[in-house]
């Protein structure tokens, strides 16, 4: 996600803003937030068997529209939509409607066209279509895609099986950002039943969910299932009693606090309820989302590295796994590993409570009145704000808690009117650019840059390092100044990374399911094992 450079483009910014708010909700509230769109088609029954599956999810997207960007709706989109290269489970790229790629010149990328593919309607598709996508991605007004795509500056038609795409300066992250940008005939001009070149092929909705069926045409690996359901479960026991049941044999995002059943260390654990069914099997991977606390560079206090560091050894990290019922993992900086960009030599300061206290005491001698601070974190966050406010009470401050609603904490974020703040990200792509350019980089409204940098945090060699990395095409050299920003900024103190959290699956024994590093479900990925019985 490495918006470049359109600071007045505030959907994208408003939407993201609340996803990355929301990181870290779903571990500890899982069932807090949902999503709507009114179906009104009759309902489809699906029971699971060899021919069908039925995958379980908390929320309903927002819209079908292939340019969201919303992790909701794309988690329904993944098997119908196509781009010009997609990502595997450890999000290398590979080849999907572009057979193969490469660079002309520094600005100008080619994409030569796989031959024969097929809409669901059975029309082909065409290196028109491909552009026409491509267009109204970063340029429609619903779009979500267009900070992304900003760095665009055209898309070409060359022939029957070529595109070009010229981008306004060296764009090292251009086919990730293509492997998100879906392609769809360019005679489509309602987006509410779904028409793509994908494994799957929209088959229906109702008040219950979303119906796919295996796509007979398509260019690819054809599915094992030939049926699928993404069942809408908003309350989360129904959820866990459908999975028990049967009535799905796949849910994503499993409640920590019922996964902890299938743990030695937290099954027995307070608030830890048992999932009944043994057939039922639970698979955790680390998630691409870091959870933080963010300070004000520009607070009296906080301007403070000795006061900062001493805020940081107070927090003891193991107890927001505890918390999640060790469905999270402490981390040592702001995006987590696998992510390019993550710096492996950077490790995490311990915690050192009496310490902190002494250094704490001695950084604040000068201050004679009351050591006030407010601490503005998500309203459905509750727990991470009393937990804050007790370590921090002992450290000496005296903690004001103002829990906010998503929009409201963005704004001051955005307006920098924010001492102390919990914010999380989502590296998307799976690179740590993104978050250098805009939660870190010195604010620069003009060109783009710091649009979350409500800390005032400003460091030319950091500034100096994202600007480079940005355009730069040599991968190695690229990691390097990524990973060299990074240390500078944790050794700065930017904030208090406080953990990764755990992406969780509950599924049957007998699926062939292994999980994205991403997170999203693909079902065109899930078959059978062989010793089903």
């Amino acid at each position: 996600m490495a918006w470049v450079r359109k600071i007045a483009m505030w959907s994208l910014a408003a939407i993201y803003v609340v996803a990355l708010l929301l990181v870290g909700v779903y571990l500890f509230f899982p069932d807090q937030v949902m999503f709507f769109v009114n179906y009104v088609n009759p309902p489809i029954e699906f029971h699971g068997s060899s021919d069908q599956i039925v995958v379980g999810y908390a929320f309903k997207p927002v819209s079908l529209d292939p340019t969201a960007f919303d992790a909701v709706t794309r988690s329904y989109l993944g098997d119908l939509y196509e781009g010009l290269v997609q990502t595997d489970r450890d999000l290398n790229i590979k080849p999907a409607l572009a057979v193969s790629w490469g660079l002309l010149d520094a600005t100008t990328w080619e994409f030569r066209l796989r031959p024969g593919v097929k809409f669901h309607d059975g029309s082909n598709m065409t290196a028109n279509d491909v552009v026409a996508s491509i267009e109204r991605a970063r340029s429609a007004k619903e779009s979500q895609l267009v900070n992304l795509l900003s760095t665009i500056r055209s898309v070409q038609a060359v022939g029957m099986d070529r595109v070009w795409v010229k981008t306004i300066a060296p764009d090292p992250n251009l086919l990730s950002k293509m492997a998100v940008t879906y392609i769809y005939p360019s005679k489509l001009k309602q987006f509410d039943k779904p028409l793509g070149t994908g494994p799957y092929a929209f088959a229906g909705y109702s008040e219950d969910g979303l119906a796919l069926v295996a796509f007979s045409d398509y260019w690819g690996h054809k599915p094992y299932f030939h049926k699928v359901l993404l069942k809408f479960i908003p309350d989360r026991t129904e959820r866990i009693k459908a999975l028990e049941k049967g009535d799905i044999q796949l849910l994503a995002n499993v409640p920590p606090n019922y996964a902890c059943s299938k743990t030695e260390k937290y099954q027995h654990a307070p608030g830890c309820h048992v999932i009944k069914n043994k057939k039922i099997m639970i698979k955790a991977i680390p998630s691409l989302e870091v959870s933080f606390l963010v300070f004000n560079h520009k607070n009296k206090l906080f301007s403070r590295r000795a006061v900062r560091e001493a805020v940081s050894r107070i927090i003891d990290q193991s107890d927001f796994v505890d918390l999640a019922f060790g469905f999270a993992r402490p981390v040592g900086q702001f995006v987590s590993n696998g992510v390019f960009g993550f710096n492996p030599d950077i490790t995490k300061l311990s915690c050192q409570p009496e310490e902190s206290k002494k250094k704490f005491a001695a950084a604040c001698a000068d201050i004679f009145e009351a050591i006030e601070v407010m601490f503005d974190y998500p309203e459905n966050l509750e727990t991470i704000g009393e937990y804050v406010k007790s370590v921090l009470n002992d450290l000496g401050f005296s903690v004001e808690l103002n829990p906010l609603r998503s929009e409201d904490l963005q704004k001051k974020i955005v307006d920098g009117d924010s001492d102390l703040f919990f914010m999380g990200w989502r590296s998307e792509l799976g690179g740590a650019l993104d978050f250098l350019q805009s939660v870190v980089h010195t604010k620069d409204p003009a060109r783009g840059y710091g649009l979350y940098n409500g800390a005032h945090y400003s460091n030319k060699q950091v500034d100096a390092l994202i600007e480079s990395a940005e355009h730069n095409l040599d991968e190695q050299s690229r990691l390097q100044q990524l990973q060299d920003a990074m240390k500078l900024v944790v050794d700065d103190i930017y904030g208090v990374p406080l953990y990764e959290s755990m992406t969780i699956f509950g599924f049957y024994d007998y699926l062939d399911f292994n999980p994205r590093v991403d997170g999203y479900i693909r079902v065109a990925d899930i078959s059978e094992k062989l010793n089903k019985l």
